[in-house]
């Protein structure tokens, strides 16, 4: 039995198959694009995700999950989630993420989701 000392500290390498390997630089929008079936439909690539705990309008706790989206043209879209309440409050396209995250009704997210 060999020490750990004894071992070569370069394990060998195997070799990969092209396209074996997930790569960020592919560009997705551009692929997607380029498929005959989706000539009109809307792309849009999730760009972000983050969590929000934020105090309700009736002073409760809230968890909001956040979903940051840009599309082909460069625009932004936010959609922000109560998963737990089962409400979503979506935001219109708009041309930076600034706008996009001011554009949502956040008060959709305050409402009681039995009315």
């Amino acid at each position: 039995m060999r020490a750990l000392s004894d071992r070569d500290p370069t394990p060998a390498a195997r070799p990969l198959r092209s396209g074996s390997m997930p790569n960020d630089d592919v560009d997705v929008l551009d692929i997607l694009e380029k498929v005959p079936q989706l000539g009109d439909a809307q792309i849009w690539e999730i760009a972000k995700r983050c969590r929000i705990y934020r105090g309700r309008a009736d002073g409760e706790d809230q968890t909001v999950e956040l979903e940051m989206s840009v599309d082909t043209a460069g625009r932004w879209m936010v959609v922000a989630r109560d998963e737990a309440r089962d409400l979503t409050a979506q935001g219109v396209p708009m041309p930076g993420l600034n706008g996009a995250i001011h554009m949502v009704p956040w008060y959709m997210l305050d409402s009681d989701p039995e009315e």
